[in-house]
């Protein structure tokens, strides 16, 4: 290969990098975002599953936000500096179990507007496994889709 074709190869390259490097730091803003909410939520309960809420309410989220966006209209507007349609409002339980935690909480969306804090239209329940990864998330409707 000649030298102008090594500079093409390594534009495209570099190219390609910067906006899955510009993602990637998007959604660690809005996980950084979430989490602080659910800090905010969970006070100073669960210290030593707190990494496993957050990873749920985070996951539960995600899900969420693929899941319902045909519902979602305008711009989003859950928090600032986060930029989805999808609240996390409550944290309603977590369990330790074998062989990780449980945890179930409320979000709210967008769909109907928002409905203040502690009253989502989204259920969710999330399990993780002894290291905290997520293992499994549903997302149960609190009323009936448009």
């Amino acid at each position: 290969m000649n030298k102008l074709a090594y500079i093409v190869i390594a534009a495209a390259v570099g190219g390609l990098s910067a906006p899955a490097a510009s993602a990637q730091e998007g959604d660690m803003q809005a996980q950084g975002v979430i989490n602080n909410i659910i800090d905010g939520l969970i006070g100073n309960r669960y210290h030593s599953d707190r990494d496993a809420v957050r990873r749920c309410g985070w996951a539960a989220v995600d899900k969420a936000e693929r899941q319902y966006r045909r519902y979602f209209g305008g711009r989003p507007s859950a928090y600032p500096g986060y930029h989805g349609y999808v609240r996390v409002v409550a944290i309603t339980d977590v369990q330790k179990r074998r062989p990780g935690v449980r945890v179930r909480g409320l979000l709210d969306t967008a769909r109907n507007g928002y409905r203040g804090r502690g009253r989502g239209d989204v259920s969710f329940r999330c399990d993780t496994d002894r290291r905290g990864r997520v293992q499994s998330v549903q997302l149960d409707s609190l009323f009936r889709t448009q």
